[in-house]
């Protein structure tokens, strides 16, 4: 495993706009895979760059729902799946209307229990922070699970997107993450063919990557 050799500040960027589709995977990225994806322009200073967020997972539904930790702040961040097929890209949506400082109201308490398809213990009556945010999903049926991630992130631009290359701390796994980011599908298909990740690395999502190494669904 190749091991990151700075952590430049915080996590912070604007949110992604608009359709996006991702391809994901986690497991050992070699040398070889480092070094091709390392000869790209840097993304918007994004290398090695640290971070954590808390990932809010159902049984019932892969929405990327999560808060991610700025500084002493914590942002509410909703990245919806709009397409997804077994070993291939997911199309999401993301965009910074989707982004949410704490407090946050009822109708974003609301938006994620609908998200998450979970019917919450009681209708929020007033602003609720990031402690009262997690609680009132936990008491939601059926419960949902919140998962803990602390990554190293950097990000590396290609014609019509951009990659990247992520050290990842789950609460019982330590591991890497490369993915492929494009408006375009077939732009991330021939970058996935041009990398050639091989095998060896398991193809799926932070949600379902939470739900191996965080949780015990």
């Amino acid at each position: 495993i190749i091991s990151p050799q700075l952590c430049e500040g915080p996590m912070i960027k604007q949110p992604e706009e608009g359709e996006i589709w991702e391809w994901r995977a986690f497991g050992p990225v070699s040398k070889k895979l480092s070094d091709m994806v390392h000869s790209y322009p840097v993304r918007l200073a994004l290398i090695n760059v640290g971070g954590e967020d808390l990932y809010f997972v159902s049984p019932n539904s892969d929405h990327n729902v999560k808060v991610r930790k700025y500084d002493d702040r914590w942002i509410l961040k909703f990245k919806l799946l709009l397409d997804s097929a077994s070993d291939g890209p997911e199309l999401y949506n993301e965009s910074g209307a989707l982004t949410y400082s704490f407090p946050v109201g009822p109708d974003q308490v609301a938006l994620a229990a609908d998200l998450l398809r979970v019917r919450l213990d009681s209708e929020p009556r007033s602003n609720l922070g990031p402690e009262e945010f997690t609680r009132a999903l936990e008491q939601a049926s059926p419960s949902v699970k919140s998962a803990q991630v602390k990554k190293v992130r950097s990000q590396f631009e290609f014609e019509s997107g951009w990659l990247e290359l992520a050290h990842v701390q789950f609460v019982k796994h330590h591991t890497q993450s490369i993915s492929i980011h494009s408006p375009d599908k077939t732009s991330v298909e021939h970058m996935r063919a041009r990398l050639a990740p091989g095998d060896s690395l398991e193809v799926m999502n932070y949600v379902e990557a939470c739900r191996k190494w965080a949780l015990q669904y």
